[in-house]
């Protein structure tokens, strides 16, 4: 990001930066800003083409879209450290396979030894002098390796822990930390896996919006309220299978990714969804009281091959919308549209 516009070419854009996130409902924080004052620039194509897709498909831009695009696009440390992180994960990977392969070969190196030193014993009685100092260099030898093999054995314990290090590593900054789902780099890469081994392959969505949760927010503050969307998080969570993905795509949003299910399974998963999200019970930790109850409105929708995959996450978001129109805490499936 450098800028070499004078004084009334950076007044015209920040002009222009404030309309656009006006229009958007942004607020002009140093991240939004940033990532709009780009966008005008246009000298960023990859950011200006995926805030383009994004128009198109007329999906909504909040923070948490803003701070995607701007951790993506506008963040070389952060894409430095993600090649770090898979250098170094690689590094590991291969020092492990040669530990291992090291530590075999040295256990099968002693072996060898003992089964030398075993038939100088049994050949050579008495032994020549000559073979008992062969014997002894052999012992110590296969005392030296040994030790080699202890420290081997100790350095492949060392660098598969390290390995699950960075594999943890490299899982937590795919994660949301506030609720534990996946983020929208996370899902954006598993969506492009899973269209590149299949790139007809069914995916259904299922929206997930908490109802009235500023208001809830507003009421019982920031603090209840995160803990509170960690816990409908978690329960949102149950509910997809290893083979799915949950994610956190907004502020009280959530996304399902449900690859190889038809509408009408996704349709049934959404309804247990908010079945068991209604069921959910809160109460105050300061004075046991009982807390108004959580409700949520969910958007069905299977991904079309003909569309991108904003145009298909905005209208999995119109499908919810249609949901709170309709009185909030239900389902609405793609097939409503039509009717709506």
């Amino acid at each position: 990001m450098k800028y070499k516009d004078t004084m009334q070419q950076a007044t015209d854009k920040a002009a222009q930066v404030v309309a656009f996130l006006k229009h958007n409902q942004l607020a002009a924080h140093p991240t939004n800003y940033t990532v709009g004052y780009e966008y005008i620039s246009g000298n960023n194509n990859a950011l200006c083409q995926a805030i383009e897709e994004k128009l198109a498909a007329k999906a909504r831009f909040d923070d948490f879209i803003m701070a995607e695009l701007y951790n993506r696009h506008l963040l070389p440390e952060q894409q430095q450290q993600e090649q770090l992180l898979q250098d170094v994960s690689g590094m590991v990977t291969r020092l492990s396979g040669y530990t291992d392969l090291a530590a075999e070969a040295t256990e099968d190196f002693i072996d060898q030894l003992d089964h030398t030193v075993f038939k100088l014993e049994q050949d050579a009685m008495p032994m020549p002098p000559a073979l008992a100092e062969l014997k002894q260099v052999t012992l110590t030898y296969r005392k030296q390796q040994q030790q080699l093999n202890q420290q081997l054995v100790s350095a492949n314990q060392q660098s598969h822990q390290l390995r699950n290090e960075l594999e943890q590593i490299k899982q937590q900054r795919l994660q949301d930390p506030l609720t534990g789902l996946y983020n929208r780099v996370a899902m954006q890469s598993q969506v492009d896996l899973w269209l590149s081994e299949q790139p007809d392959r069914q995916i259904a969505a299922i929206a997930v919006d908490l109802d009235h949760f500023s208001r809830f927010n507003r009421d019982y503050g920031h603090l209840i309220g995160d803990i509170i969307l960690s816990k409908v998080a978690t329960k949102v969570r149950s509910y997809v299978q290893e083979s799915g993905l949950p994610v956190r795509s907004g502020g009280e949003q959530f996304l399902l990714l449900l690859p190889d299910v038809d509408l009408r399974t996704a349709n049934e998963i959404a309804e247990q969804v908010r079945k068991g999200v209604e069921k959910l019970r809160f109460i105050s930790a300061k004075d046991k009281k009982s807390l108004p109850k959580i409700t949520i409105s969910l958007g069905v929708a299977l991904y079309q091959s003909s569309e991108n995959w904003y145009q298909f996450l905005a209208r999995t978001d119109s499908i919810m919308l249609l949901a709170k129109q309709r009185g909030r805490n239900q389902v609405a499936s793609e097939s409503m549209l039509a009717f709506a």
